[in-house]
């Protein structure tokens, strides 16, 4: 596909949850296109909408109006299963909560998704540590996942979705759990990934330095997204 043309492209999106107390709308027609080899950070305050946009593009909560397209395919009009489908293929996730398997082995975290994509049990050991080496983990490739600090935790869970090399990348505060240096040392790795695979990258995060290392930014206001001017 052809670089300028968006691989993920939103049009008037929009989010309405209705409680006991009254329905209010979280996502008032969102639009937003994401391009081949792009990082693009979206910021703002908790409950303005970041989280529910996260979840609608990464086909986790279904929207309440509007459009949505990856490669051109409508994701909306996928099934439940064709969107489970096209989530395991196409789609990496980066989560503040690491999700690892605890009482498995920092190998057997990162072999999951490689069998379920059917990668050979042969070549499963090498891309694994070419994973890990990426977030400087080789040395706990089989150290107990529950034993691990909360920052190789994330960094093993960073690993674990860039395994696949997915086509859309979904972060929600990537770096929140880790230092400045290993911080920095991660966004390369994504810099690095994005434009080596033609991967797009969605981060969303409170830090004003990792929204700066992407190629745009945007601010939640009002539940519509807002760009960030680019620092010179």
């Amino acid at each position: 596909m052809n670089k300028r043309h968006p691989i993920v492209r939103v049009e008037a999106l929009t989010k309405t949850y209705t409680t006991a107390a009254g329905s209010f709308d979280v996502l008032r027609g969102v639009n937003l296109e994401l391009r081949a080899g792009e990082m693009v950070a979206i910021m703002g305050p908790s409950g303005c909408g970041k989280s529910s946009l996260m979840h609608i593009l990464g086909l986790l909560a279904p929207a309440s109006t509007g459009r949505y397209t990856i490669m051109e395919r409508d994701m909306f009009g996928l099934s439940e299963d064709q969107q489970a489908a096209f989530r395991r293929e196409y789609l990496g996730f980066i989560l503040q909560s690491c999700n690892l398997f605890e009482h498995s082995s920092v190998s057997e975290n990162l072999e999951y998704p490689l069998i379920y994509s059917r990668v050979p049990a042969a070549k499963r050991r090498g891309i694994i540590e070419e994973a890990l080496g990426r977030v400087g983990l080789t040395h706990r490739i089989d150290y107990p996942a529950n034993r691990l600090s909360g920052g190789e935790q994330q960094r093993v869970a960073i690993a674990r979705a860039l395994v696949n090399h997915p086509k859309v990348l979904l972060g929600d505060e990537p770096t929140g759990q880790l230092d400045k240096s290993t911080s920095e040392m991660v966004m390369a790795y994504f810099k690095h990934i994005v434009q080596e695979h033609d991967t797009t990258m969605l981060i969303v995060t409170h830090d004003p330095q990792v929204a700066r290392k992407c190629t745009r930014a945007y601010t939640m206001q009002d539940g519509l997204l807002v760009q960030l001017a680019k620092e010179s």
